[in-house]
């Protein structure tokens, strides 16, 4: 492959999914999950790989890749295990976390949600309940008021057009429900949500003297491909990519496209600072359940299609971009990060961040502990940490800023 050089603006860095990484005993919907047996490998959220004890180890492997942004998850279930009751002591380690990433130099992204919420707030019917939606700012209202000064971007939602689909398409994901109206609902809500979250983030900053910190909502995309390209089969996917147009336009525009529903707050107008894109590479698609976050995936997908879908979405909103790599399989993941830097860095859009998802192993969902997506392996057991040849590769071309011929003749990329 060809050498290339990272475009002087864009940063590189990694992602720490709440979920998959912080682990803990706590009252969660994936706890949940997992205690019905839903997990295929019968491995436990609450094992994980432990970020929330291990964070200040993370943060020495974080400097030693040399990444320099990271995005951060936040679980909503450990900052308000009860409704209206907040652990101030969860808040004040997140706090410490971000204080020392910016210590460390890196920009912060705050991932404020995703895919897991508290079991109380599920059994009140979750964001399907346009009376529960306070519930969801008064937490990030909680959040903003600890971590705001430090704080240079939000994600209000990380991937909702994912949580949507896999918990209310299919029944996969928690909480189980198989039902297109419900499903739209809930994704309408949470555009609602975001629009609402987005207002109240700018009117917090200013009102405690601190920067505007900029906010947005990353969107759960892929590249697909009809398995024999039948008729049914290209329609299924004009479907996929009319939703995730609507879902993009509803969450960043204000704009009511269908499927999505009709709601007061979603008028037209800007609600969002930079364009998040979270890639999950190619997904072959035979039947409507390819269409839902627990398909499996087809590879690493094209950086083609990525830079396509970018230019679009570039074209309905000109700003900033970032770019979240989802993981792959130890013997892709070198391949991954060489091609999609090489084409991201060779484009002429304004890409500010690309970040690998997740810097560590650790629970993925459906597949529990079984998939080993990190740039470090995680031992669950004794939780010691090693980074990969992947993470090498990552780390020599953070410091580089790009790979040489010898570098990518190294590792193969």
């Amino acid at each position: 492959m060809n050498p290339f050089t990272l475009q002087d603006d864009m940063l590189l860095g990694v992602s720490l999914p709440a979920t998959q990484c912080l682990g803990g005993e706590i009252e969660s919907s994936w706890v949940y999950w997992w205690g019905l047996g839903y997990v295929r490998d019968h491995a436990s959220p609450a094992v994980a790989a432990q970020h929330a004890a291990h964070w200040r180890e993370d943060l020495a492997l974080i400097q030693d890749l040399g990444a320099q942004s990271v995005r951060l998850g936040v679980d909503w279930t450990r900052v308000e295990p009860c409704e209206d009751e907040f652990d101030d002591a969860e808040l004040h380690r997140i706090r410490d976390e971000i204080a020392a990433l910016k210590a460390a130099g890196m920009r912060v992204t705050l991932e404020l949600h995703r895919f897991t919420n508290p079991v109380w707030f599920e059994e009140k019917g979750g964001f399907e309940r346009e009376e529960n939606l306070s519930c969801y700012l008064s937490y990030i209202e909680r959040v903003a008021g600890f971590a705001g000064g430090l704080v240079d971007e939000y994600l209000t939602f990380a991937e909702p057009n994912a949580y949507a689909v896999g918990g209310y398409l299919g029944g996969d994901w928690p909480p189980g429900a198989n039902n297109p109206s419900r499903c739209y609902r809930v994704l309408t809500h949470m555009a609602q949500c975001h629009i609402l979250a987005y207002g109240l983030l700018r009117q917090m900053h200013e009102a405690m003297g601190y920067p505007i910190a900029r906010a947005g909502v990353s969107l759960r995309a892929r590249e697909f491909s009809a398995a024999t390209n039948s008729a049914a089969q290209r329609l299924l996917i004009a479907t996929a990519e009319r939703s995730f147009e609507a879902a993009f336009r509803a969450f960043c525009l204000g704009q009511t496209l269908l499927p999505m529903k009709y709601n007061r707050y979603v008028v037209p107008g800007k609600y969002c600072d930079f364009l998040a894109i979270d890639w999950y590479g190619r997904t072959d698609v035979s039947e409507p359940l390819d269409l839902t976050p627990f398909a499996k995936r087809g590879g690493a997908g094209s950086p083609k299609a990525l830079l396509a879908l970018a230019r679009r979405l570039h074209a309905l909103a000109p700003l900033p971009i970032h770019i979240a790599l989802a993981g792959v399989e130890d013997g892709e993941r070198v391949d991954l990060l060489a091609s999609y830097l090489r084409a991201l860095s060779g484009s002429s859009l304004p890409v500010e961040r690309v970040v690998y998802a997740p810097l560590l192993d650790g629970f993925e969902q459906l597949d529990g502990n079984s998939r080993r997506l990190g740039l470090v392996r995680v031992d669950f057991e004794t939780q010691a940490r090693e980074i990969k040849r992947s993470g090498e590769f990552f780390r020599d071309l953070a410091h580089a800023r790009g790979a040489d011929a010898a570098l990518l003749a190294k590792f193969g990329g």
